[in-house]
């Protein structure tokens, strides 16, 4: 297929955890994508697959509806993924600027983009728009959070603005072998394991999300105003997390200790300031604040059907994955593909 028959996907929060998960996965369906990143050279390093190119975004300044218009028209843009999410302000960024402004700017121009198209008679006329939000909007004190206060705004923003076909989309606790913002087979590995909290959290694989949303990217009318609680086949909490890990990986595990909320996040801050070596040693690859530490602690939940209806997704559990991690790098490479190629029929119960 050639890049002129290939669906433009647009891809804004395409570096970090989930967007390169989402950018392979669409470039193995065929799609070609649009990333937008602050940083060319260095997303062009890390983006390195096939029927990809990169656009420069700035989300804490790309405020004016005009400036995505104006792209999505230059890159025939037929759908849009908004990933874009920080926990908290760092490095001149602002949150309610990245996290809600941006996208909202971002959302309306799709609508008058949809609209031209439609009075011009071109395509394509119909954009699907998929926000990838959070569980804790759920939470009865999200309005206490700034981050997923911040993305229930954005959530409620989508909802009211006309003329969008979209979906949103609310993780739980997202995970991947050797990726993320905590590597549980390095936990695993520590004699002594520390916890906060007998929250129940519903863990997801970064490749069931990516893969979900290729594939619901690929039936367009299911973006239908719907939102789904993007959550993992079993309930757990971070103890049983850790102990189902060590089961898969045939290792004995280490003493476990649950402290309070107070030592945890004192805690946290002085391990922050080690190494990033050393850090990954711990299995911990990326800043955490006391908000942070907090919301780990809360638990989420939420019912899986929709999600699983509409993806037609043989969900991952974690013992699957580390099980295959476990045998060899090609099994655990097969097992991802099977989770591709494996298409269930959900029947509502």
């Amino acid at each position: 297929m050639s890049k002129e028959t290939r669906k433009k996907i647009l891809v804004v929060g395409a570096t970090g955890f989930v967007g390169p998960a989402l950018v392979d996965e669409f470039s193995q369906a065929g799609y070609h994508v649009i990333c937008g990143v602050r940083n060319l050279e260095a997303a062009s390093q890390q983006l390195d697959f096939p029927n990809v190119e990169f656009i420069k975004v700035d989300m804490n300044e790309d405020l004016n509806p005009n400036t995505w218009l104006d792209r999505l028209k230059e890159h025939e843009i037929d759908g849009v993924i908004n990933n874009v999410g920080i926990a908290n302000a760092f490095g001149g960024q602002s949150l309610e600027n990245v996290n809600v402004n941006a996208p909202l700017a971002l959302f309306e121009a799709v609508s008058f983009y949809c609209q031209e198209n439609k009075e011009a008679n071109r395509h394509p006329q119909n954009v699907s728009v998929f926000q990838i939000s959070t569980t804790g909007v759920n939470w009865d004190d999200c309005d206490a959070y700034k981050y997923p206060k911040s993305k229930k705004l954005i959530d409620e923003s989508l909802v009211e603005t006309q003329g969008i076909n979209f979906i949103i989309i609310r993780p739980n606790i997202i995970y991947e072998p050797r990726r993320g913002h905590l590597l549980f087979e390095q936990i695993a590995r520590l004699p002594v394991i520390t916890y906060i909290g007998d929250g129940n959290i519903q863990p997801i694989h970064c490749r069931e999300l990516a893969i979900g949303i290729v594939r619901l990217m690929n039936n367009p009318y299911k973006a239908d105003g719907s939102i789904l609680q993007a959550t993992g086949p079993e309930v757990m909490t971070w103890k049983k997390v850790f102990i189902t890990v060590c089961d898969a990986l045939d290792r004995e595990h280490g003493i476990f200790i649950r402290v309070p909320l107070l030592i945890g996040q004192l805690f946290t801050n002085l391990i922050q300031r080690l190494p990033e070596k050393v850090l990954f040693r711990l299995g911990i690859l990326s800043k955490m604040d006391n908000d942070t530490i907090e919301m780990m602690t809360k638990g989420s939940v939420g019912d899986n059907r929709e999600w699983l209806q509409k993806t037609s997704l043989k969900p991952i559990h974690v013992f699957d994955t580390y099980r295959s991690l476990a045998k060899s790098e090609e099994d655990y490479s097969n097992y991802i593909q099977s989770i591709r190629d494996t298409f269930i029929d959900h029947q509502e119960n």
